[in-house]
Formats: structure tokens, sequence, C-alpha cells
């Protein structure tokens, strides 16, 4: 193919070596075509740049091809990375399937959120969303299955269990367990939490990390466990921290939450410790403020997740009557280079 044309169904399928109708499955019908083959033909459609016409496919499957996602309100800017990661691998695996990511903004609650939702739905600007920060008082997931909207949720139906849905989310207990594990084999035998308030009240992320925290201490039989609370804040950790430090049985270790609050401890840690060395922190997100630090920290696959929930979505429009699915992930654990 000469370097001006464009790419066709046709130049692809000879790239990847398969039948054009193949490939057009892979665009319109990815469920129907095996992992390997459907891996060869995107890479193919990658090399050669080929772009399918958008009004030919919305006519051909009457849908907008548009997955949509809130844009989350301004975070600090550690935890923002994480959001900021999802929503590029979203659009990542969108554009792999043919689909187009349409952000709206975070409105000033979850009855805008559905105004917003359903507009976008029934106008045919999309034809399905994926919902980010659930919680155990989130309407959304009831709401949109009672409406037949398509949907996928980053994050488990917290105590929803009853009421089931596609999702995916990270075993954030699993996380902070290979923390208290990595931190044993460091010799640590006091190993506190700091978590954000309200973690352990009602089922949750927060929830989630501190129990992996808890059963891994129990295991250990390490006694009675030490934990402390703090807002999202850096600052506010560092304070936390600070008078947990000063007490006289201060940990020689702590677990945290969230790279923004082992920030924080870490600050605490260091002033604490006179020039010494300092209390041993370990953070989760893995961002690279953690990694400047020289910081352990909890890693969520954050890319994977989002692409599983392209795949749940491509599966759903396949087959809108199959059975809900839930993916839990694995984290893994950062350490610095």
């Amino acid at each position: 193919m000469a370097a001006h044309e464009p790419a066709t169904l046709d130049s692809v399928a000879a790239r990847a070596g398969v039948s054009r109708q193949t490939v057009s499955n892979v665009l319109r019908h990815p469920a129907r075509v095996a992992e390997g083959t459907r891996e060869r033909v995107l890479a193919a459609i990658r090399e050669s740049g080929y772009r399918a016409s958008l009004p030919a496919r919305q006519l051909a499957t009457r849908r907008a091809h548009a997955i949509a996602v809130r844009a989350e309100r301004q975070q600090d800017g550690i935890s923002g990375l994480v959001l900021d990661a999802f929503y590029h691998g979203l659009a990542e695996a969108g554009q792999d399937n043919g689909l187009r990511v349409v952000l709206y903004a975070q409105p000033a609650d979850e009855a805008a959120e559905l105004e917003i939702i359903d507009d976008l739905v029934q106008t045919g600007a999309a034809d399905a969303v994926v919902l980010t920060a659930t919680s155990a008082d989130d309407q959304r997931p009831a709401y949109l299955a009672g409406s037949g909207t398509t949907f996928c949720a980053f994050g488990r139906p917290w105590g929803h269990d009853d009421e089931p849905h596609d999702w995916v989310d990270v075993d954030g207990a699993l996380g902070t367990g290979l923390a208290v594990q990595h931190l044993l084999g460091l010799g640590r035998r006091s190993i506190a939490y700091l978590g954000w308030p309200g973690d352990g009240a009602e089922p949750s992320t927060g929830s989630d990390r501190r129990r992996g925290w808890l059963e891994a201490i129990d295991e250990a039989g390490l006694g009675t466990p030490v934990e402390i609370h703090s807002l999202n804040d850096a600052a506010a950790a560092e304070a936390a921290v600070s008078t947990l430090l000063a007490g006289a049985d201060a940990p020689d270790a702590i677990v945290c939450a969230s790279d923004t609050l082992a920030l924080g401890a870490h600050r605490a840690a260091v002033a604490a410790a006179g020039g010494g060395t300092p209390t041993t922190v370990v953070g989760f997100d893995a961002t690279p403020v953690a990694a400047a630090l020289g910081l352990v920290s909890v890693a969520q696959p954050i890319d994977q997740a989002a692409h599983l929930c392209i795949d749940l979505l491509t599966a759903r429009f396949e087959s809108p009557d199959r059975p809900a699915r839930g993916v839990l992930v694995p984290p893994v654990l950062h350490l610095p280079a």
C-alpha cells in the first residue's frame, strides 16, 4: 500500500492475516473473536492508522459508539493521578474497540448527575456509562439498572451485593496485606495504620484497605493494633502522625491508605527521627510522589482495570441479558528503585 493511500478493512485484514469479516467483527462484535486474533487485528489497526467511519458505524449499529464517564472535581495532585491514569486507560481501551470516551463534569449531586446521564443516553450521545467513586449510599447503580442503562462501575457495589451489576475494582485488602508482609520481612513488629475518617463503619474503599492491614496484623499475632485517621490531606496526616510518634508506644512502621497520607506520615517520621532512622512508611497508589520519597507503595493496576471496564461493556452490548459480572484485580507492591 502506498504511503498516501488510506488504510481499509481489506488492507488491515491482509496485514493481520485474517478475513475482512473478522476485522469487521473485531470493530463491531469483539466478543465473537478469539482474544489472540482480536489482539492481532487491533495491532494491525494501530499500525496501519485505520479509522472506521463513525457515521457509517452509527448507522449500521444504531449506536453512538461512545462511553460516558464523570470528570471528577479537582482533587489534590497526588490522588488525582490515579483517576487521570484511569481516564487515559479508558480512552485507550475504547479506541481499541472503536469507542469514544465522553467526559461530563461532576455536578452538585447524584440527582443532577443522573439527569446528565439520562440526557446523554436518551439523545444518543452515549451508549453506556462508567461510574467512578462508588459508595455504600450510592443510588446511581440502582437507578441506572432500573432505567435499563448499560453501565459498568469502577468500584464495588459496596453493601449492595443483592443488586448485582458489572464492576471492576482493585483488591485493597490484598494490597495492605502485602504491605504488612513486606514490613514483617524487614523486622517491623509494631505496624500502625493511617486511614481515612469513617473507615470500618461501612463497606468502602477505605474499609477494604483497613481490613487487609487488620487481618495481616492478627495473623502475625502482633497484639493490639494501633490505628489513626486523617482527612486525605498531607498536612493533616503529618499532624496526626506527629502526635502518634510522640507517644510512649510509637510504632516502627505505618501502613497508609493513600500516598497523600503517606507523604504527611513520612514528613512526620523524618521530623520525629531528628536525623536518625525514621519510622518506615508504606503508601498506597504508587504515585511518582512515593517514588521520589523512596517509599514502598501498593500499585493499583489502573490501566488493566480500565481495559476490563471496556471489556465488560462490549460484552454487555453483545449479550444484554447475560449475568452481571464483577472483577477484582490484584495489586502489587511497588519497591523504589
